[in-house]
């Protein structure tokens, strides 16, 4: 069984002689950003790929203190990963969860359990779980699912729903819900494909998702909680990257007409309003209150930029240096802290995966704030 390079500088998986152990070595570097003088800590630093979950999936402690991402024992292709927790100044890294074939990872809203499928099995563990990662509770299965959370996982902001995408034995495509207590488990819906499921923050559970288009050709649906009510939203020329706007209630999307640009909408709107052009922006994401934007870019790259929603002025906060490739991991994928106060990003500027965040200066929201 190999052992834990985290904590004695060897190998990474853990298990083995290293169960008893408590502590791990702290991979922090923090630099200056040489375009704006922002501080920058990188978090991650050990030789395997690391990453942020998907931009829009919970992955932050409401206290802003913690964050949860995924990381994998060893370089490879046929390495696996695991969840790893890390406080937002580089201490107390180790893992969440020790198990093969895990995806979905989403923490809970009181920040205490991560949850993540196994198969057709939704899977909890503590947050402060043991130094080796290895509680992990079966919570509830769904019999017809051969892969669970094909892709992302999503959570209530209530905490007493987990929702997420799987493969079935048929080999259609499903949305699932897991009730967070054991007492459910069921498909929802099925269809040809289902992406980006994500569930509105704001309320009950607002599920969002991409789907086969309706009848006028609008792919982005929305339902309730329980799967009902099906309908589409009215946003066209949508680049595939959209998030609810933190906790208002409203969807926030880069879209390709302007090129490049940020606008949000909400059910009952049939335009969009714009919130930012001319900045080639990539992947979007808002602050709880919705006042601030944070986007990566390219096509070019001009780094990361911070958005006054309010006054629609934007500048640079730092440069991400990631090489926005094909793989997922290439992308910075910003997202805000929950308090607002920092970005956590991706980039692999080292010629490898790591995670980072990075202050945001109030010179730079006074400047933006007109």
């Amino acid at each position: 069984m190999e052992i834990d390079s985290r904590l004695i500088g060897v190998y990474r998986s853990v298990g083995g002689a290293i169960q008893a152990a408590s502590a791990y070595s702290m991979e922090r570097i923090p630099r200056i950003d040489p375009l704006t003088g922002a501080r920058i800590l990188q978090l991650t630093s050990y030789p395997a790929l690391s990453h942020t979950l998907y931009y829009h999936c919970p992955s932050i402690t409401p206290d802003s203190k913690t964050l949860v991402f995924m990381t994998y024992n060893r370089a490879g292709r046929f390495s696996t990963p695991d969840a790893w927790r890390v406080n937002l100044d580089g201490t107390e890294i180790r893992p969440v969860t020790n198990r093969e074939g895990l995806a979905g990872f989403v923490i809970s809203p009181d920040g205490k359990t991560v949850y993540c499928q196994q198969g057709g099995t939704l899977l909890a563990a503590p947050l402060e779980n043991s130094p080796t990662g290895n509680i992990a509770y079966e919570v509830a299965s769904i019999p017809d699912v051969v892969i669970g959370a094909t892709l992302l996982g999503s959570i209530t902001a209530d905490g007493k729903w987990y929702i997420s995408t799987a493969f079935l034995t048929d080999g259609s495509t499903a949305l699932v819900r897991y009730a967070t207590d054991g007492s459910e488990a069921r498909v929802l819906k099925v269809a040809e494909y289902l992406v980006h499921v994500q569930v509105d923050q704001s309320d009950a559970g607002r599920i969002l998702y991409v789907a086969p288009p309706d009848a006028k050709g609008r792919s982005m649906w929305v339902t309730d909680c329980d799967g009902g009510n099906p309908r589409t939203l009215n946003l066209r020329h949508s680049t595939g990257h959209f998030v609810w706007f933190g906790k208002t209630g409203r969807l926030l999307s880069t879209v390709n007409d302007p090129f490049g640009s940020i606008v949000s909408i909400a059910e009952s709107e049939d335009e969009p309003q714009l919130i930012a052009k001319g900045g080639h922006f990539w992947h979007a994401a808002g602050s709880q209150d919705g006042k601030w934007v944070v986007s990566d870019t390219n096509w070019p790259d001009i780094g990361l930029i911070l958005i006054n929603t309010e006054t629609g002025l934007w500048a640079p906060l730092c440069r991400a240096e990631a090489s926005e490739g094909h793989p997922q991991w290439t992308h910075p994928h910003p997202m805000f802290t929950p308090d607002g106060r920092r970005i956590v990003f991706n980039s692999d500027r080292t010629g490898i995966g790591q995670v980072y965040t990075v202050e945001i200066p109030e010179s730079l929201r006074q400047q933006l704030s007109g």
